[in-house]
């Protein structure tokens, strides 16, 4: 489905293109499906997934304690709310494409993408409202222009109907110009650019040398080990990755070192990297 993929891509490589560009995306699904909620709600800032809402469990859930630090009670209400809100909006919606198409006993799925992207360099942004049925592309916000677009010929319809409700497009024109945008920028650039940490240990003087890598997304995870600049290729074991509850991974990967008094050796992680600190490195594995 092009809403899904598109959706993982923004999540995964969001940190990856751009450290200045932040996202806040929220993926709303409707289905009949009997094997999972009804409605679910799951949103992200840049690759992070932030909170969780679903129509059978009915409570909202901050995936990181730095999540709910960032909103007052009364806001975190109005964030249920509005999935509350949500989920009723596109029940409707399901239903009645449904009873269109005559897919009355048939399982079949409404989904929203909706969100916002800013450049804490620039200051710009710009908000995205997508829809889709049962996989395919089905209508969008045309921010600049104040209209939803159709993206096939059984959308027309829904399109007309939305255009013609003017509250409704513009209490969307303002959440995802403004709103959004200051919602992102709630929770700052210390929780908005987590990068992880880099640390060595070796566990015995004989042992390869571990560089262990923990707290860093997905995307980021392609891990290398330099010396004196250079890439290396042999004695080098890399360690899956696991994931460490935070919504991030850890991973280890190790070095046959024999000549570390006169070379420098590093270890790489996406854009980030550290030299490996032999001081360091006998204190860490306590010789």
């Amino acid at each position: 489905m092009e809403l899904h993929v598109t959706l993982c891509l923004l999540y995964c490589c969001a940190a990856c293109t751009s450290a200045a560009k932040h996202f806040y995306t929220t993926l709303y699904t409707v289905t009949r499906a009997s094997c999972q909620p009804e409605f679910t709600a799951v949103s992200f800032v840049n690759e992070w997934q932030i909170t969780r809402y679903d129509s059978q469990n009915k409570t909202l859930t901050a995936m990181h304690s730095w999540v709910r630090a960032a909103l007052s009670d009364q806001h975190w209400e109005k964030y249920k709310e509005t999935h509350l809100s949500e989920y009723s909006r596109l029940r409707e919606e399901l239903n009645a494409k449904m009873r269109s198409l005559g897919h009355v006993n048939d399982i079949h799925t409404f989904q929203r993408r909706s969100g916002c992207e800013w450049d804490d360099v620039t200051g710009l942004s710009k908000g995205f409202d997508e829809y889709g049925y049962d996989g395919e592309d089905f209508i969008s916000l045309d921010l600049n222009q104040m209209r939803y677009v159709p993206h096939t010929t059984q959308a027309n319809i829904t399109a007309e109907r939305w255009n013609r409700d003017g509250a409704l497009i513009q209490s969307q024109s303002s959440y995802h110009t403004r709103e959004c945008v200051n919602w992102l920028k709630r929770f700052g650039k210390t929780n908005l650019e987590q990068t992880g940490s880099i640390s060595f240990f070796q566990r015995t003087s004989f042992s390869p040398v571990v560089c262990h890598v923990a707290g860093f997304c997905p995307s980021a995870m392609k891990i290398s080990w330099r010396k004196d600049g250079k890439d290396m290729k042999e004695n080098v074991r890399i360690g899956a990755a696991l994931p460490d509850g935070e919504g991030t991974y850890l991973r280890n990967v190790s070095l046959n070192i024999t000549e570390l008094d006169s070379n420098t050796f590093t270890c790489v992680v996406g854009n980030t990297s550290r030299d490996l600190d032999k001081r360091q490195l006998k204190s860490e594995s306590g010789e």
